[in-house]
């Protein structure tokens, strides 16, 4: 079972698959994949180990409910420690053993019940001191907790991915322009770019979401009241609106954000650039 591992890379070999085709379809990172076949797991992060290996076995063909239940053996082993022999013991001439003889006499004279008792009470207050000691600090935990900002990795840590932090933390607006909207709904926005792009879109209410656009596709977003999107660069980006293309924003290799607001009818650009 420790050799697992060596199995995916030879199945993997047997069809002629290479790690560089698995990092292309899955954006794992390709020294994750040969640590995976190295069974280097801890160079993984651990909160994706699974997820990466799963991956792993779907694309050479490997059952991937049987991987993921061999790593947790894998991961489980432990080598138990060899137990003392028990050493040889005196016996008495009628060959009873002494030793237990001995603990036997030791054990033997019985508490009160007034000292049970008082014994058992004390223990009582201990575990009730010890439980709500336990208690506190997972309230205070709590509470600082949630005090904190969420902080969720991006799965796309290859592609340069920028949160809202990291932007706060490192980058100016160079530049921000307001425009009037002048189509009316309903609304869609395509983007369409020559160069591959991270980026984050906000459509209305819903959840902010991380996408790779490949180089040569595109995308169309149709939104009702607002769409936000934040671009790592815009090189060789076109963005087209009801079919219309946006002249307004610069070809740049920093972050551009993108604001379309259906109620305001505006059409918000801003510029990033790196503090300096």
């Amino acid at each position: 079972m420790s050799e697992f591992y060596k199995e995916l890379k030879s199945i993997r070999e047997d069809q002629g698959i290479d790690l560089e085709e698995i990092h292309n379809r899955t954006k794992i990172n390709l020294n994750y994949l040969q640590a995976i076949e190295n069974g280097q797991f801890d160079l993984l992060p651990h909160t994706y180990v699974r997820l990466f290996i799963r991956a792993y076995a779907t694309e050479i063909g490997a059952d991937p409910e049987e991987i993921v239940s061999n790593l947790e053996l894998f991961l489980g082993n432990k080598v138990d420690k060899p137990s003392r022999k028990k050493q040889d013991q005196p016996l008495r001439e009628d060959g009873h053993d002494l030793a237990v003889e001995e603990k036997v006499t030791v054990q033997s004279p019985s508490r009160s019940a007034q000292n049970v008792r008082s014994q058992m009470i004390k223990g009582i207050t201990l575990v009730v001191i010890l439980l709500f000691a336990i208690y506190i600090i997972n309230v205070i935990n709590a509470e600082a907790a949630a005090k904190e900002p969420l902080v969720y990795p991006s799965v796309f840590l290859d592609e340069n991915s920028i949160s809202e932090q990291e932007l706060q933390n490192n980058f100016d607006v160079l530049t921000e322009s307001v425009q009037i909207l002048e189509l009316e709904s309903p609304y869609n926005l395509k983007l369409a770019t020559a160069e591959r792009v991270w980026y984050r879109s906000k459509i209305d209410t819903l959840t902010s979401i991380e996408n790779v656009l490949p180089s040569g596709d595109n995308r169309l977003y149709e939104f009702s009241h607002s769409i936000e999107i934040l671009f790592e660069h815009t090189i060789g980006l076109n963005l087209y609106l009801n079919g219309s293309k946006l002249n307004s924003f610069d070809s740049t290799s920093n972050p551009v954000r993108i604001s379309l607001s259906a109620v305001n009818k505006t059409v918000t650009i801003q510029h990033f650039v790196p503090k300096s």
